[in-house]
């Protein structure tokens, strides 16, 4: 328990840590940033098939509610994103899985002229140790992208890495509600990109276990995009709201 109540100390101060970085770093060019608040209902499913396989859905929109400037001009609020996973994994170990999967991606999906598509194939392995009541996550994953230009109809190949820790800890024990937290690092590998570390993903939130439908959770998310070498932000601040189910195809049998 001590060693649990460590690492969920050390995780939060590295996350604060982080974001006052990203909060020193949004200061030095402010007219430049832009800055988006919405909503981010997610869908998360997995079905465990045996031992050693799974699979996953994992399903985003996000909406923006307000106006917000980019590059000097206003943007209405509207759908913003829609994110399609579907994922196979395998678990040569207990405590380690490998996952590879298909992800479509769509930005401001429901206009007809401002729009990107992108086909995202992906490989990742997730460790996750034997700890007593913390769940922590090391998760990282080389992203293969296709995305599509609007006008040439072509889609550039890029690469990218991505390195996630997460913890997942019970508020008390026996305990429905528990705390669900991660942040994750993107890093660009293509030639020519104009930056390496382009984006980042830091969410807390409260989750609530239940019998009939699997879990709810809600909390804060924080996105930052990297825009250009000259390292103006996109920042996001969400109120995500997940939806999570899992089905044991194993105790049917």
């Amino acid at each position: 328990m001590r060693n649990d109540h460590g690492f969920l100390k050390r995780f939060i101060t590295l996350c604060g840590f982080t974001m006052m970085l990203q909060g020193i770093a949004s200061v030095k060019v402010p007219a430049q940033n832009s800055n988006h608040v919405g909503l981010f209902p997610t869908i998360d499913h997995s079905g465990v098939i045996s031992d050693k396989w799974s699979y996953s859905f994992y399903y985003f929109s996000a909406f923006n509610l307000s106006t917000y400037m980019v590059n000097g001009e206003e943007s209405d609020p509207g759908y913003f994103i829609f994110y399609a996973e579907q994922a196979m994994t395998y678990k040569p170990l207990t405590s380690l899985s490998l996952t590879g999967s298909y992800v479509y991606e769509r930005l401001h999906p429901v206009d007809k002229e401002n729009y990107r598509n992108e086909n995202r194939l992906y490989l990742q392995a997730t460790w996750v140790p034997a700890l007593k009541r913390l769940q922590v996550r090391n998760r990282l994953r080389y992203d293969a992208r296709f995305i599509q230009d609007q006008e040439s109809v072509e889609s550039a190949f890029t690469t990218r890495l991505r390195y996630l820790l997460g913890i997942i800890y019970p508020l008390k024990a026996e305990c429905k509600f528990y705390l669900n937290a991660y942040n994750e690092m993107f890093f660009n590998t293509y030639q020519k990109a104009e930056v390496t570390y382009a984006e980042n993903w830091a969410y807390v939130g409260i989750g609530l276990k239940t019998k009939s439908v699997g879990a709810w959770e809600m909390g804060p998310l924080y996105i930052f995009w990297v825009n250009n070498k000259e390292r103006t932000l996109s920042n996001f601040y969400f109120l995500q709201l997940t939806w999570i189910t899992q089905v044991d195809f194993r105790r049917n049998k």
